[in-house]
């Protein structure tokens, strides 16, 4: 098996480069048409909801890879057969975090562990191994390294228009939650990037005891079904904390049929007492029979950073 191409990092001066255009990065002037598009269709529901319970509170979920990231923020992402930048798996085994792959040449041994997983067994013990290769690192490390690989390298990637969403959802009172099948220490450290607040920042969980990760799961595992369980909770929560106040989930966004399409069902299915929930499945490519027409469906490409 061939090893992962991400094997040069960035020199420092190419980090300097990336941070010095971060300053004015936010919305792109001009982010897809469809983006105000699928705004308006929410804000109709959100409205008619208003109608008939004006206190009401309002949760959007959001897969992060692909879906507000253009890549991967674990695996990196590569483009036309070129190493366009290196993901958090590859930068935490180079600085020292995974104890069982050397910092010199041990993410090509991890590439391959992963991918065999991946192909041979599946998703679903690849994912958390993501994680898990991490067992032993002080949590603390994780996310300090994570948060400077967004600052300096990951956060001119972030789709325009799936950030022109989330702020104007924001202003208009919804919550914004990720919902991502990458370590839920590397997506915290970036939520701040995408306006997300860490505390509605959800990934693949570990126990961490004595400010360690472990190799513990906590579960459910936000892959597949364990998003749309993982939504449940959140919602449960929020009307625990809130119980003289509706909650609704109005607007849901994922880019993969195999991975996001369970909490993605979820909202556009559900009976709410007016409107729909708009379910949006950005880039996902041809749909399997199961989900045809289930969901709506948009191609994004331009990101914060394009010129």
């Amino acid at each position: 098996m061939k090893p992962h191409p991400f094997r040069a990092a960035l020199g420092m001066a190419g980090a300097l480069l990336l941070a010095s255009v971060l300053a004015p990065l936010g919305r792109a002037s001009a982010p897809e048409p469809v983006a105000d598009a699928i705004l308006r269709e929410i804000y109709e529901t959100q409205q008619a909801l208003r109608q008939k319970s004006p206190n009401a509170r309002f949760l959007a979920f959001w897969d992060f890879d692909g879906t507000i990231l253009k890549g991967d923020c674990s695996e990196g992402y590569e483009e036309n057969g070129r190493a366009v930048y290196p993901g958090l798996a590859q930068v935490a085994i180079e600085h020292g975090l995974a104890s069982g792959y050397r910092p010199q040449g041990g993410f090509a041994e991890f590439w391959h562990d992963y991918r065999t997983m991946d192909e041979r067994i599946g998703h679903w013990l690849a994912y958390p191994y993501l994680v898990q290769m991490l067992a032993g690192a002080r949590a603390d490390d994780v996310s300090r390294l994570a948060r400077e690989h967004f600052q300096t390298v990951l956060a001119p990637y972030v789709f325009a228009a799936s950030r022109h969403i989330l702020d104007d959802l924001a202003a208009q009172g919804v919550e914004n939650h990720i919902l991502s099948a990458s370590a839920e220490v590397f997506v915290q450290a970036g939520s701040s990037f995408v306006g997300v607040p860490i505390e509605r920042a959800h990934g693949i969980r570990v126990r961490i005891v004595d400010g360690r990760l472990t190799h513990e799961l906590v579960y459910p595992v936000t892959f597949a079904d364990g998003k749309r369980e993982r939504l449940e909770q959140i919602l449960a929560e929020a009307r625990r904390e809130t119980p003289d106040r509706d909650v609704f989930v109005i607007a849901a966004f994922g880019n993969s049929y195999s991975t996001d399409s369970a909490f993605l069902a979820y909202t556009a299915r559900q009976q709410l007492p007016a409107g729909h929930g708009v379910a949006v499945m950005f880039n996902g490519g041809t749909e399997p029979e199961r989900w045809k027409g289930a969901f709506r469906r948009a191609e994004i490409d331009a990101t914060v950073g394009a010129p």
